[in-house]
């Protein structure tokens, strides 16, 4: 059953078997003409104590199948991404935290967000933003300045992971990315690259199911 906040954005989400104020929220972010059911099947392999909700895009291709966050404009490398879109869904999804902890009841001190693609674009931008965000996966994604809103000195994990042969985001891309954050000694960086395009092998899905599992706090 999906469900949507008041005029906020729709998503679906799994409770943890022992609910309490303690729960973690771990907020799932598809790519670029998915939806929220793309990330959802991840939920099966994730620590039972999280509190899992998975978004839909706020903008659509194609209505109940696919979604996104923001406009790309493929053949101007200048206007690359709709920057006013990609910074609207950051601040949507920003508040959509704060108000699911609330309305949820969740520990406010141990927000996830995994994103893939486009999702993990965006996440970047939703971590520097809101400091109840402690832990980042971000799969096959890349940093963009165009769209950080501030780069405030806290302290966040990050699980960062790419295809070497991705022909949607380049590798140098996701490279040039990891050197930016390296600047800030506040931030924990795993990387590691795989043997793939734009998706997860199984060993990359193996290494994020077992990073979460090693830096969960039950």
């Amino acid at each position: 059953m999906i469900h949507k906040e008041k005029n906020s954005i729709k998503y679906i989400f799994k409770k943890p078997e022992k609910y309490n104020k303690y729960s973690p929220l771990f907020l799932m972010i598809h790519g670029y003409g998915s939806n929220e059911n793309n990330l959802f099947y991840f939920k099966k392999d994730i620590p039972n104590n999280f509190f899992i909700i998975s978004l839909q895009g706020l903008y659509c291709i194609e209505e109940n199948l696919k979604y996104y966050w923001y406009d790309i404009n493929f053949s101007d490398k200048k206007k690359f991404i709709n920057v006013e879109q990609a910074k609207n869904s950051i601040n949507t999804i920003s508040d959509f935290i704060d108000k699911s902890i609330e309305k949820y009841n969740l520990n406010c001190n141990q927000v996830w967000i995994c994103g893939f693609s486009q999702g993990s674009i965006i996440s970047y931008g939703i971590a520097l933003k809101n400091k109840k965000v402690k832990k980042v996966i971000s799969l096959s994604g890349y940093f963009d300045d165009k769209i950080i809103f501030s780069k405030e000195n806290k302290y966040i994990d990050f699980f960062i992971s790419h295809g070497k042969y991705d022909t949607i985001i380049p590798i140098d891309w996701a490279r040039n990315g990891i050197k930016i954050l390296n600047k800030n000694n506040t931030y924990s960086i795993f990387y590691k690259e795989y043997e793939s395009g734009h998706e997860l092998n199984e060993i990359n899905y193996i290494d994020f199911i077992n990073w979460i599992k090693k830096n969960n706090k039950q």
